[in-house]
Order: structure tokens, then C-alpha cells, then sequence
């Protein structure tokens, strides 16, 4: 059996139910009303979405994702991680021969890269959209992965710097090698006086997350660049 691709859907209780039933929908009516129990036992919100696959089958392991690893997360992030995942699930299984997330491979992603931003008759979508792709898709295959649920993570990955080379002696990191690194960046234009501070005390003078004086941190120039900082804030608001 097949139905049309990959599909996203979202837990609703109550759904609509015509005012006239059918013998049909009255068979139904008790299954869907233990459904509607069972969203409660578990705990799981109004709007969570899960995935089915073609052949209209919920895979327990992959919708658990959103359930267990996004389940706090706000309602529209696992809504765009949800259909991230569709799009890439859709690509292999029409173009890839019914391939399924599980065997994905690097040769995939390429294929998928090429479709997705390159050819002609595909969606050539924009850097900065592509590279939100990335990012979900790798959060998602890093967790199937460490869940022992994929052999290999399909993206792959490059070394890079840290953001941070004062920090921690400058370890590198790893990230997605096929993100475009070439989006633009945003220009912040206006910060609260809270963020300001801590972008000054952490970026500038080297901070940790709570903003506190980190016993190994060495540089010299940390509280001329925040003074420096300071003289060009606007405080006119």
C-alpha cells in the first residue's frame, strides 16, 4: 500500500465530527475516543506533530523524537523540524528508489543538496533556508544515531574553529560541511539593556553563561574593549 509520500500531522483531540454519522464512522467513534485517552496518559500536547510514511505506517522510533527529544520545545520549531524531515524523507523515498531514513548516506545528501538548491526543475531554495534544513535534519539523524537507531549520521561533517579561542584553548568543533556558509547574517540593530550587558560581559569580557569571572580566562584587553564598548552605547532609547 501507498499513499502519497511522507505526511505531517498534528495530535488534535476533538476533532470535528459531522452531525449525521454513518454505520461507518459510528465503528469508529469508540477507537477514537480511546485515542483521544491515550494523548492524555501519556501526556502528549494538543499539536504535537508525528510523521507517517508512505505505506501510512507510524514508525514508534522515529515519532519518539518529538514526543521524548522536542517535547519542550515551542510548538513551531517541531512543527518546521517535522517537515524538514518530510521533505528529505520524500526526496528518498521517490527519487532514491523507496529508500528509507534509516539507510540514508551521504550520496543521498549530495543527491538531495543538488536537487533541493542546483537543479533546474527543483525548488532552488535560498542559503539562509537551506541552511535551517541542515540544522534540523543533522539534530535529528545525531539523535537517531546515538540512539542506535541509524548506522551513520548522512551529513557530513567538517572541522572548524571555535567561535571562542580564548576559550577552553580554543577546541575545534565539528558542524554540517554541506550548510552554504554563505547566508547572510543579521544586523541587530537595538538590544534591551540586559542583553547588552551580558553580550558586553560575556562576549567582551569573557564571562561565563552566568555572567561570573572565569578563573582561567588570561586576556588583557577584556575591560578597555567593554569601556570602549560602553562609550558608543545610544542610552537616549
Amino acid at each position: 500500500m501507498s499513499i502519497t509520500g511522507w505526511r505531517v500531522h498534528f495530535t488534535r483531540r476533538d476533532a470535528p465530527w459531522p452531525r449525521v454519522a454513518t454505520a461507518l464512522m459510528e465503528e469508529f467513534s469508540e477507537p477514537f475516543a480511546r485515542l483521544n485517552s491515550g494523548l492524555d496518559t501519556h501526556g502528549t500536547p494538543e499539536g504535537q506533530p508525528f510523521l507517517i510514511g508512505p505505506d501510512g505506517g507510524y514508525d514508534v522510533a522515529l515519532n519518539r523524537y518529538f514526543s521524548v527529544w522536542m517535547a519542550h520545545a515551542p510548538w513551531n520549531t517541531q512543527a518546521a523540524h517535522a517537515r524538514d524531515l518530510r521533505t528529505f524523507f520524500n526526496f528518498l523515498w521517490s527519487a532514491r528508489g523507496g529508500c528509507g531514513w534509516r539507510e540514508a548516506t551521504p550520496e543521498d545528501r549530495a543527491a538531495y543538496s543538488w536537487w533541493r538548491r542546483r537543479d533546474e526543475t527543483g525548488p532552488r531554495v535560498l542559503d539562509r533556508s537551506w541552511d535551517c534544513e541542515v540544522a534540523t535534519v543533522n539534530q535529528f539523524y545525531v539523535w537517531a544515531f546515538e540512539h542506535d537507531l541509524v548506522r551513520m549520521n548522512p551529513i557530513r561533517h567538517r572541522t572548524a574553529a571555535s567561535p571562542w579561542p580564548a576559550v577552553g584553548g580554543g577546541a575545534a568543533r565539528l558542524v554540517p560541511a554541506e550548510a552554504s556558509r554563505v547566508g547572510p547574517r543579521r544586523e541587530v540593530r537595538w538590544l534591551p539593556p540586559a542583553s547588552y550587558r551580558r553580550w558586553r560581559n560575556v562576549g567582551l569580557c569573557w564571562f561565563d553563561a552566568d555572567e561570573l569571572p572565569q578563573p582561567g580566562f588570561r586576556g588583557r584587553w577584556a575591560a578597555r574593549n567593554a569601556a570602549f564598548a560602553d562609550t558608543l552605547v545610544d542610552r537616549r532609547g
